[in-house]
């Protein structure tokens, strides 16, 4: 448990008391507030006899739980149950900015462990979901260490794993996997862009993602992803003055002569034969 900033990154943390730990309510071990670089590296191979929630606000960091590594991007609610297996940190060369809360006591733990039982491990959650300010609040609560403090904090942190509880529980929507994709690519063509990307916010394998979209379309994403960029590129080539290079660029091609090859093959002519053909009055 870190107590100050280290070479790790900077930390704000809050610990109770025993005596603020009271039984039958909503208790909190340790509460807190971590900006880290990739030296924050934790593993409890034998697990923790804690919950863990992670919420991140900024960057993104890794979960590793029940052979499965997660990414964790900003704007999503991660839970690690207690005596479970794990390992959690920042990317290397990245940045990770999180709370991260464990609480504790009977009425905590088993409202957890029916969130366990229920629930999945990752969630993204909406923009208007206040857990930020919520978080400051229970570490604010904990800094006090009033006799006054456990009532009020019990009442704080319900509310708050009461709507991590939503957020984890919540079905999925009923915006099919292809739809999600092929949104992500027509944002993103221009990207280098690989399934793992589009993979990692679906928070699924590569593997299933590709099997599901090709059944879905006929195509894999990746082949869907080609077609996208050389439309995009006609009609750039079309109606635009760019040169070949930079449309290539523009489009998300590593080289002009990959795009040229790839143009070739879909359309039957290099980008600049369509190119003078197009401007042809």
């Amino acid at each position: 448990m870190y107590h100050e900033n280290g070479d790790f990154g900077q930390v704000r943390l809050a610990s109770l008391v025993p005596t603020l730990q009271s039984e039958g309510l909503f208790s909190l071990h340790s509460v807190g507030w971590h900006k880290c670089n990739d030296r924050y590296q934790i593993s409890h191979p034998d697990g923790n006899e804690l919950h863990l929630i992670l919420i991140t606000t900024n960057g993104c960091g890794f979960m590793e739980i029940e052979g499965t590594t997660y990414e964790l991007p900003a704007g999503t609610i991660a839970f690690i149950p207690r005596n479970v297996a794990n390992s959690y940190g920042t990317p290397k060369n990245g940045l990770w900015e999180f709370y991260w809360l464990h609480p504790c006591g009977s009425a905590a733990n088993n409202f957890l462990d029916a969130v366990t039982r229920r629930g999945s491990f990752l969630k993204k959650f909406s923009s208007d979901r206040d857990y930020a300010p919520r978080m400051e609040k229970l570490l604010s609560l904990c800094s006090e260490r009033t006799d006054d403090t456990s009532l009020y904090l019990s009442q704080k942190l319900s509310e708050l794993l009461h709507l991590a509880a939503l957020d984890l529980c919540a079905k999925p929507k009923s915006v099919s996997l292809s739809t999600h994709v092929i949104s992500y690519i027509e944002q993103h063509y221009d990207e280098p862009l690989k399934v793992e990307d589009i993979a990692g916010t679906l928070f699924i394998s590569s593997a299933h993602l590709i099997r599901v979209f090709k059944k879905e379309n006929g195509c894999t994403p990746h082949q869907y992803l080609l077609r996208y960029r050389l439309l995009s590129a006609a009609e750039l080539l079309k109606f635009s003055e760019l040169q070949v290079k930079e449309i290539a660029a523009q489009v998300g091609f590593s080289s002009s002569s990959h795009f040229s090859s790839c143009f070739y093959k879909r359309y039957g002519c290099t980008p600049l034969q369509y190119q003078e053909r197009s401007s042809v009055k």
